[in-house]
């Protein structure tokens, strides 16, 4: 069985956008979205990895503004398994 994941503050005309996508391919807007995620994630494994120390600062400077404020590691994982 899959996990259940709720987007908030989608931007409406993201949505809109989502809709019609998914009318075009007869399916679900929840389907589309599902299919969307999916193939953003294969195309992200096809990515060259950083190679200069250049392209590494800039990629982990990425990564970091990601989860900058979202907590340490062990306070992510106890939220990951439903800890308080």
């Amino acid at each position: 069985m899959g996990t259940t994941l709720t987007i908030r503050n989608l931007d409406e005309e993201v949505k809109r956008k989502l809709r019609i996508r998914a009318a075009e391919h007869q399916i679900s807007m929840e389907a589309e979205a599902r299919a969307i995620l999916a193939a953003s994630l294969e195309e992200s494994v096809h990515r060259p990895s950083p190679r200069t120390p250049e392209e590494l600062r800039e990629h982990l400077s990425r990564v970091r503004g990601i989860w900058k404020g979202r907590g340490s590691t062990d306070e992510l994982m106890q939220l990951t398994r439903g800890e308080d």
